[in-house]
Order: structure tokens, then C-alpha cells, then sequence
């Protein structure tokens, strides 16, 4: 079982700095200087958390429309016809009905290049889908 020790030295490694929201959360950085190991930029991501859990590691950026942006009507049939087509992150919607592009992970048996995979894909899908979800 992966510990929020080997968890944020791992997040590190890819080329993140972590600061703490908390007792189980860190945000997520881009170390300056560094082009994270995900292969992707982080200079226009939205707010990018990790929560640990005994069970779970949860990924999650938030919001990823910002307040200015104007929804189109079919935004859920976008969200649920993109998540079909994504692997390990999925949208959804959070407690005030904000977009959250997430992935959760255990952490009974979770490896490095499992929560590489989730970094990565996490940005990619968000850089890749986003203006897909906005457009009129």
C-alpha cells in the first residue's frame, strides 16, 4: 500500500511540486524550470489536487471551465460521449456542479508508472478536450 510520503516523492519525480492543502491533499505544480516527465506543459492547467486516502489516491483538476466561459446546452451528453472514448480519467461533475476531470487509483496495489499514466493522461485529456466541451 502506497503512503503520502512515497506519493508525493513520486508526483516530484514527475516534475511537480507539491504544497499542502491539508492533511491528505497537495496541489500540484509545476516545478519551475522543469517540463514535467508527463510530456505536457502545466503553464494553463486549472487547479490540479491529489487527495490520499488508506484506499484511494484521487487526482483531480478543478474547474475545468472557468467562470467566463459560456456553456453549450449539450455540455452532459459531451462529458458522457468523451468519457466513453477516455482511459483512467474520467469528467464529472463536483458538488456545485463544476466540471472535474478525475482519476481514481487504489493504493493497495498502485505502481509509479500507474500514477505517471493518470499525471499524463489527466493533462493530455483536458488540453485535448476542452475546447470540445465549449464549443457552440
Amino acid at each position: 500500500m502506497i503512503d503520502a510520503v512515497t506519493l508525493k516523492r513520486w508526483i516530484e519525480k514527475l516534475g511537480w511540486e507539491t504544497a499542502s492543502e491539508g492533511k491528505a491533499t497537495f496541489r500540484l505544480h509545476r516545478r519551475a524550470g522543469e517540463a514535467p516527465a508527463t510530456n505536457s506543459d502545466a503553464s494553463a492547467l486549472p487547479p490540479f489536487f491529489v487527495q490520499w486516502s488508506e484506499n484511494w489516491v484521487l487526482l483531480s483538476m478543478l474547474p475545468v471551465l472557468g467562470n467566463g466561459d459560456v456553456v453549450p446546452d449539450e455540455l452532459p451528453r459531451r462529458l458522457l460521449s468523451v468519457n466513453r472514448d477516455m482511459r483512467i480519467v474520467k469528467f464529472a461533475l463536483g458538488q456545485d456542479d463544476e466540471v472535474v476531470l478525475c482519476a481514481e487509483l487504489p493504493t493497495e496495489s498502485l505502481q509509479y508508472a500507474e500514477l505517471a499514466d493518470a499525471v499524463s493522461r489527466l493533462v493530455e485529456y483536458y488540453r485535448h478536450y476542452r475546447d470540445y466541451l465549449l464549443r457552440p
